[in-house]
Formats: C-alpha cells, structure tokens, sequence
C-alpha cells in the first residue's frame, strides 16, 4: 500500500502517526510506504523553525499536542506523548542543541523563561513538529516505510494504466494509491481594486502587498521613519507590528504603574493602521484553566441536539440567541461570584437556564444595568477620538483577570470550549442555505473572531505602548484606501474623521488570503477542480441563486473529495480550504479534549487501511 499525504504540517503528521500506529498494530499491508510531500518539508509552510522569533503562536504551549490520549473516541491505539509545553521543558534543548537548527541561539533562550500559560515562537512549535517526524521514524516496523519529499505538489491525476493515481511534484511523478490532502492558505486571483492597487504601485514604484502569510514578510525596503499602512487589525495586523518594532531592536519594559513602555531603537517606520471596525481583535485571556479543562455548554444539550434534529432544520435567529446564552451564562456566572455576594449564584444561574425569558431574569435580579451583558457595545465598541489607548488598556486589563476569574474573559471563552457544538450545528446542517450564509457565516463567526481568537494579552498591552510612543497610530472606523496621483501614493483615512488623511509609499493588506476555492492560484486546487477530481462547495439560496462558501467539497463524515455527490475513496482532503463547508479549520490538536484533528485523522486512516485498491 502506498499513501500520499500531502502537506507536512501538523494535519499530515497526525495522519502519518495513525497509519504507523495501526501498522504497528494490525500489520495489514506486507508493506505500507507513506510519503509526504511538502516544498517548506516538516512543519510546512507555517511552522517553519527557522521563521523570526518575534512571531509567537496564539495558544498557549501545553495546549498544543501531536499526540492522541485517553479522551480521544477514536478506533485506533491511544498512543500518548509529551504536549509542546512538556516536550520543551524536557527534551527541546538536547534535540536543539543536536540538530544546529539556523534559529538555535533563539530556540535554545527561549526554553528557560517560557511558562505553561506563556506563547511559544512559532519556530519553537516548527522544532517540536521535526522532533515529531523523527520520532515517528522511531515508531516504523520493517513492514513500513516513512519518506518526505521537499517538492510543491502541482497536480493529483489518475494513473492510465492502474488503479493508482500520480502525484506530480516539481521533479517527481510518485504512484500511490490513495492520496490525503491537508493543505493551507494559499494566495487567490487579485480582485478588482487589489488589482488596480497593485497597478498603481508598479507604475508608481512604491510597494503594494498583498494578503499573505506573515512569516514571508519582506520588510528590508521599508526605511526608519517611512510610514507603512497596513489594513487589517488582525492577528497579521500584530505579527507585522512585532516584527517592526521589537523585529527592529526595540525593546518594553514596565513603569511604577506596572504599564508597558516602549523604548524605541530610531529603526522604526511609522506604522498607521486600521480596519471597518476601528478596533483590533479582543486580547485572549490569561489562562487560568488546567489541560484539558473546558466549559460545558447548558443550552446546546444533547435534548437540544435532538430537538434540532427531529425539527429537521432551526432557524439562524434561534442559533444565535443559544450562542449568547452560552456565552452569558459564564459571564453572569462570574460576575455574581465577585461582585454580587448577596445573590445566590445557583438560583440564578437555574432560573437562567430554565427561563422563557432569561433577559427577564437579569432585570428582575441586583444586578445593576451598567453589569448588563451588552452584545452591541461588545462587539461594536464605539471609541471617542483619542480614546483608543483607554480602550486597549481595559482590554488588556480584562484580559489579565483571567479565562475562570474575569466575568468578560471567561465568557469569551465560551466560544473556544465549545467549537465542537459549532462543529456539530454545520456538519449536521442544522441551519438552512440562507441562516447559515448570513447568521453563521456572517454574525456568528464575526463575534467568535472578534471575542474569542484575538492576540495574546501581551501583544495588547504592546500595541498600547506603541500608540503612547507614537509609533503605531490607529485610524478610526470604516478604513478608506484610495490611489493618490498626484503624489504617486496610497492615501488612507477613517470615513468617520476624513479630514485626517495619510499619504503612504507602502501599503500592506494585513491578513491572511481569504478561503476562495475559485480564486485560488494554488496550482493542484485549479488542476482538481479544473479535472472534475474537486469541487468548490455551493449552497442554493431560497431565491434561487448560488452561494459560493470558499470551501473545496468534502463528504463531512469521511472527508473524501466530492463532486457532483459522488465520493473518490481514493482522494481525501482536510483542513484550511474546506473552511465553510466545514468550521474553524486552522486550529493545533489541543490535548485531553477529544480533539476534532485527532478524530478526523484517524477516521482518515481507518479508511485508507481498510480495503487496498
């Protein structure tokens, strides 16, 4: 038998231990070769370990783990291991040390201040991914082979001649028999204005970027003092401030109030950012929680499951309204506990949960009206001109109280405990065509991207600091960018303080590129959708109409490929581009939580092992 896994991130190594595990185990095949295939090699191209070390994951380490555990329901061996915290602590610095990683000296200061609840460089998890290759190595019997191929995939066909099909790399056809793909962002067609932007700038000489993956940042044109734009107050929008400031020898340290203060190093540009909210991502907690500990939902039950399902469909309004139950359940939860001792937390959190009319229970309690949890002011703040320093140390401080002491914090982490209950609304579709475009796909992944996977705290409180410093200024609401030729620049501006125009040589799109399976300029997604081997995911609008999620078409129980309803045994794909048809795809496998990635994997190599071609 021979497997084709395509993509060495962390999807493709979970698959790769799954198979070697079951080898191990059944010795099915009289020889089973596996070979992934990946141009950046281990790691791909998101975890490479000699990446900047200014650029840090978004998860805490003992969060993060390759290795499955007694809470995973799966059918293959629980083979359990070190978690990235763990492996760090204990066998990162030999393994540095014995592999002259170009980042070493990086790597190896990092190991000894890094806490559980701090953020491990994207390098360092890049490191830990290798170790994992090699351990899997370890882990082969003499019926099994493991190979890595450092090629860019360019097509997936079907052979002529046999029932395989051939990978074709940049200088290899590889015969295999089935084929897992696990692929990440890739760059999409420019739309209109990033093309008449891009345009401008060839013919201005100035620098337009668009969106890509932060790490491939290219910062060497941009000079000390020179103003940068960059739309985006995302998680791109922070990896770029790190890597222009800090990147660039600055350094913070903390005043007698115990607030960050940035000491600039004079290579600085000056950075002018901003986005249609006005307002970067909310900061993610300070982790409070052990591994594995997660809040369970009260309102999206198994009854409720039930009840959704016997109905055949819920409405999106319905779904939305659980959502902030869930979410005010926890915030309601902690603020009685710390600022409301003369009520009794049980009773009201039963009569919450059994009431028609929750709001009504609020009303009726102490609680006083300015405690109310306000969904508009949440996730639509509205900040005075100047106020935006205020507003990022509130943030910050909120942040800091913790994800099971902050009544804000701790409810924002409702979302991220129960993804799975999101995962399980989409793939049961819970929701009609037209609620989930504009409920899901539209309001519920807005407030689950603005609350729940915004930066770490810290890079809050530093954002701050180089507002104060004048390095960073934040525009207002509804970003504008126009092309100036006149001047042979960008100039941006708020559309709510248009008379406060700034003029720019460069402009960066600072995010990641959108999921748009007919937009892609990834050669294999256009070959397999351009063979009819793949599909671009559609739903049908009530009015008749198509919607295009973004997603490539996968069965959801099996993850084959699908076109026109029909399944390839042969061909799966998981991860980043069946986002939309599938939900919150980008995420690490998280330990003790009977993670989706551990699940979906080894359900894809229960299929590949279970019958030859």
């Amino acid at each position: 038998m021979e497997i084709g896994l395509i993509g060495a991130g962390p999807r493709g190594l979970v698959v790769a231990e799954r198979l070697i595990e079951r080898q191990r185990e059944q010795h099915k095949f009289e020889q089973l070769m596996i070979t992934l295939i990946d141009p950046f090699g281990i790691g791909g191209r998101v975890w490479q370990p000699n990446q900047s070390p200014d650029l840090i994951m978004n998860t805490n380490p003992s969060q993060i783990s390759m290795f499955t555990d007694e809470t995973n329901e799966i059918k293959g061996p629980i083979v359990p291991g070190s978690n990235l915290y763990e492996w760090i602590k204990t066998a990162g610095e030999a393994y540095i040390k014995e592999n002259h990683f170009s980042m070493s000296q990086s790597l190896l200061a990092e190991i000894s201040p890094l806490t559980e609840n701090g953020y491990a460089t994207r390098g360092m998890f890049g490191v830990y991914l290798n170790w994992f290759y090699a351990y899997l190595q370890s882990r082969i019997t003499a019926d099994t082979t493991l190979k890595i191929i450092t090629e860019e995939v360019v097509a997936v066909q079907p052979s002529a001649d046999t029932n395989q099909y051939l990978i074709k790399c940049s200088n290899h056809i590889l015969p295999v028999d089935k084929v897992v793909m696990a692929l990440g962002h890739s760059e999409n067609k420019p739309t209109a204005e990033q093309a008449v932007l891009r345009q401008f700038a060839v013919k201005q000489h100035i620098n337009y970027i668009y969106p890509m993956q932060p790490q491939e940042y290219a910062f060497q044109e941009l000079a000390a003092g020179q103003t940068i734009v960059i739309r985006g107050l995302g998680l791109s929008f922070f990896d770029a401030m790190a890597m222009l400031t800090i990147g660039r020898g600055g350094t913070f340290t903390r005043d007698d109030k115990g607030d960050l203060v940035y000491q600039p190093s004079g290579k600085e540009p000056v950075i002018v950012a901003g986005s249609r909210l006005g307002v970067p991502l909310r900061a993610k907690g300070r982790n409070e929680k052990n591994v594995g500990e997660r809040t369970q939902p009260h309102f999206f039950t198994a009854e409720w499951f039930a009840a959704a399902k016997a109905q055949g469909k819920i409405s999106g309004r319905e779904f939305i309204q659980t959502v902030h139950l869930e979410v005010e359940y926890v915030y309601y939860e902690r603020l009685i506990e710390q600022s409301y001792p003369t009520i009794n937390v049980d009773s009201f959190l039963d009569e919450f949960r059994k009431s028609a009319d929750p709001e009504m229970v609020v009303q009726q309690s102490d609680i006083v009206e300015s405690d109310y949890f306000d969904w508009d002011r949440t996730v639509h703040p509205m900040i005075k001109t100047g106020g935006i320093t205020d507003y990022l140390k509130r943030d910050a401080d909120e942040a800091n109280r913790g994800t099971k002491t902050g009544p804000l914090t701790s409810a924002f982490e409702v979302f991220r405990d129960i993804r799975d209950v999101f995962r399980k609304v989409v793939n049961l579709q819970l929701l009609d065509p037209d609620d989930y475009r504009d409920d899901f796909l539209g309001q519920f992944n807005y407030e689950n991207s603005h609350l729940a996977v915004g930066p770490p705290e810290n890079r809050i409180e530093e954002l701050r600091a180089l507002v104060i410093a004048g390095v960073v200024k934040i525009l207002g609401p509804n970003m504008a960018v126009e092309t100036d030729d006149e001047t042979g620049s960008f100039v941006t501006w708020s559309k709510a303080q248009p008379e406060r125009k700034v003029h720019s040589t460069y402009l960066l799109e600072g995010r990641l590129p959108s999921i748009k399976a007919d937009q892609t300029q990834n050669f294999l997604l256009q070959q397999l959708v351009g063979d009819q081997l793949a599909q671009a995911h559609e739903l049908r609008l009530s009015d008749g109409t198509k919607f295009k999620t973004g997603a490539i078409d996968v069965d959801v129980q099996t993850q084959q490929l699908l076109v026109n309803g029909k399944r390839n045994p042969q061909l799966f794909f998981w991860g980043v581009p069946t986002e939309g048809k599938q939900w919150f795809t980008t995420a690490s496998p998280r330990p003790l939580t009977n993670d989706v990635t551990f699940r979906q994997g080894d359900a894809i190599a229960e299929q590949l092992t279970q019958n030859s071609i």
